[in-house]
């Protein structure tokens, strides 16, 4: 029986043969996959085409790996070990789980190296995500981490006042810094509370927001309608002041009507709120060179926080609606939900991509292993392109006008925005696009012959023409496929 086998990926891998004389090649995939979300590697198939060539001796097999992870895994890994039967031949399935006694090194010629996985791919740790393994395998986040600080170096204001405005008992102070785990019973502060504080102690917990001119970045002197950096601040500010910069850029913002924020907005305030908190509680605070970039441009919001996903898996991959509950920062976390800042069910994404019901372009969410992507679009630049792009025919799809006529107007519009030459080869693009297929700017420029930023240049005129839409992150569609020319 003929099976067909998943892509190797983020949690499989497979191998021909036992590498025994140098097990590293598959030993990596062991460390990574326990240090990551665990995996399944298969012997007996080849990697490059996927095709079963099955293993003589399943016994030796499951014999030398369980050896060679017994005396190159350190500490001890859990998993299983099976004969599976791929297209009637005898294969080896070794399933590695997670945790929780992290880090899980390699051992090779005595020297130790821990793994994750990006990808298909096995790769050494860095110094941050070594970090990050050890605080998991000690039950703790970078949040609870204890500095030098004390309670006589810094205030908590702010958060006092935030706590008060909804709590049913308010705020006391020093007494529940300690069992918010802000500070410790010797009253030294920990990460947390330097967060948390009104100084803003962390200098890696900076905001970075700028305004575009038009929908792609630029320089800030040039291209920037608006910027600030907010930094020295509660995490509390920088949530408000965030908020605030968003709500001034937008030309259509949230109003509060009695105790109603109403929703007829460029952004709609909760999808806002709720990527904003999701930026600050999870990103990876280890990362001191870093910070939480907020850009606007006219058709989006793109708001990037650093940390990808923190069991290595990619958010485009998973199933919005099925996204686990993983917390980074604990105590962090905690005091956004006291606040109600969050929901603490984790259900986060589900009201974001709720709140652009009945909307055609949706939030688009994106990470690799270093930072995670969330992108918002403008509502009120996709009404003002429905008007651009069909307003301009309505006349016509009204009328007894030909089919030809419509297409011919198209080719018009073209030939307005771009020259000659660049005009007749772009129409042949969209001919060949119609509007059912998307393309990139790598496609475009493949195409034309030109370079990848000469491709965005020619998406952006098309854009602002009503001929393009932007559907997410680098993916665009021809508008009203019945305006491609056939006789070009």
């Amino acid at each position: 029986m003929s099976v067909k086998l998943a892509a190797e990926g983020t949690d499989v891998d497979y191998k021909e043969f036992l590498e025994e004389k140098h097990p590293i090649s598959w030993l990596k995939s062991v460390s990574a996959f326990a240090n990551s979300r665990g995996g399944t590697i298969v012997w007996g198939v080849r990697d490059k085409d996927h095709a079963v060539v099955g293993i003589k001796d399943p016994q030796y097999v499951n014999s030398k790996v369980s050896e060679l992870i017994s005396t190159r895994i350190e500490p001890k890994v859990q998993y299983t070990l099976s004969t599976v039967v791929y297209d009637d031949k005898n294969c080896l399935e070794l399933k590695i789980f997670p945790g929780p006694d992290y880090p899980y090194y390699c051992i090779i010629n005595k020297s130790k190296t821990a793994y994750v996985r990006r990808g298909d791919r096995s790769e050494p740790v860095t110094n941050i995500e070594l970090n990050q393994l050890i605080l998991r395998g000690m039950n703790k986040t970078f949040d609870m981490l204890v500095t030098p600080f004390t309670i006589r170096d810094i205030s908590f204001t702010l958060l006092q006042a935030t706590y008060n405005e909804s709590a049913d008992d308010p705020m006391v102070l020093p007494r529940d810094l300690i069992s918010m785990k802000l500070i410790d019973e010797g009253d030294y502060a920990t990460n947390a509370g330097l967060l948390l504080c009104d100084q803003g102690v962390l200098n890696q917990s900076r905001v970075v927001c700028t305004r575009w001119k038009g929908i792609d970045k630029g320089t800030v002197d040039e291209d920037a309608l608006d910027d600030k950096v907010l930094e020295n601040r509660s995490l509390i500010a920088l949530l408000f002041d965030a908020e605030a910069f968003i709500k001034n850029n937008s030309k259509n913002p949230w109003t509060i009507r009695g105790m109603r924020r109403e929703e007829k907005s460029d952004y709609p305030y909760k999808a806002i709120r709720e990527v904003l908190v999701n930026a600050l509680i999870h990103r990876d605070y280890q990362n001191i060179g870093s910070e939480i970039h907020v850009d606007m441009f006219d058709d989006r919001i793109e708001i990037m926080s650093p940390g990808g996903m923190m069991n290595g898996s990619r958010i485009q991959d998973l199933n919005l609606y099925k996204i686990p509950s993983m917390r980074r920062n604990e105590v962090i976390s905690d005091i956004f939900g006291r606040l109600h800042f969050m929901d603490r069910r984790g259900s986060g994404i589900q009201r974001i991509l709720g709140s652009y019901e009945g909307f055609r372009n949706k939030p688009d969410f994106y990470s690799d292993n270093t930072a995670f992507w969330v992108t918002l679009p403008n509502r009120s630049e996709e009404f003002r392109r429905k008007k651009a792009s069909y307003g301009e025919f309505k006349d016509k799809e009204s009328t007894n006008s030909t089919i030809t006529d419509e297409m011919t107007d198209f080719d018009s519009l073209v030939r307005e925005v771009f020259r000659d030459k660049t005009s007749t080869r772009f129409i042949q693009f969209a001919k060949n696009h119609e509007g059912n297929y998307s393309f990139n700017r790598n496609n475009l420029a493949e195409f034309m012959g030109i370079t990848d930023n000469a491709a965005s240049k020619l998406i952006n005129k098309g854009l602002k023409a009503g001929i393009i839409r932007r559907e997410k992150r680098a993916v665009y569609y021809f508008v009203m496929k019945k305006h491609i020319s056939e006789d070009k």
